[in-house]
């Protein structure tokens, strides 16, 4: 009888500590490893994959939610590829994407702001990057606001990271460090 009790307890303490984890899809394990780029998972607030992976304005590579802190966060990442004219010059890109995923809507603007350069070259180990913050595509998300930010190494690549919330809060802060470029190993 102990030892079905034990068993019992293993295997409940066993499925409670991966709860906590998120399924990453292959392939943006394999985007990140081409990149070079580290992934940041939230391990609490129960993280769940979220379908805004595939949308008609912006197929991300992967998506996540949780409801109990409000956000959604989707990830694109853009391994470097010197035949891709964007490839060195991300500031470009960025603008195109906050211009392209925001509303319309005279009313509201988007706004952006460089990264902190401590930041920057400190935990994200980038070489550029910049947030911007808009008023989502009714047809992009369901949220009231979007923050991007976009980062960029050079001969590495670019990632994109897009929190979406209705309204701001300590937890948004506590999910802006999502990913990190790898120190190179020469």
């Amino acid at each position: 009888m102990k030892h079905k009790i034990l068993a019992l307890a293993l295997l409940l303490l066993a499925a409670g500590s991966t709860r906590g984890q998120v399924r990453v899809n292959d392939r943006f394990l394999e985007l990140l490893d081409q990149a070079g780029i580290e992934f940041i998972e939230p391990v609490e607030s129960r993280y769940k994959p979220a379908p805004g992976r595939n949308n008609p304005f912006l197929s991300c590579d992967f998506a996540i939610r949780s409801r109990r802190e409000g956000i959604e966060i989707r990830y694109l990442i853009r391994p470097y590829e010197a035949a891709l004219p964007t490839a060195d010059v991300p500031h470009v890109e960025a603008s195109r994407l906050a211009a392209h995923l925001a509303t319309n809507n005279p009313e509201y603007l988007i706004a952006g702001r460089e990264v902190d350069p401590k930041a920057l070259s400190g935990f994200f180990n980038a070489d550029w990057g910049m947030q911007y913050f808009f008023r989502p595509k009714p047809g992009f998300a369901g949220w009231n606001h979007c923050e991007l930010l976009a980062l960029h190494k050079d001969g590495a690549g670019t990632a994109f990271v897009l929190f979406f919330f209705d309204e701001p809060s300590r937890e948004l802060g506590n999910r802006f460090y999502a990913l990190r470029f790898k120190e190179r190993k020469e």
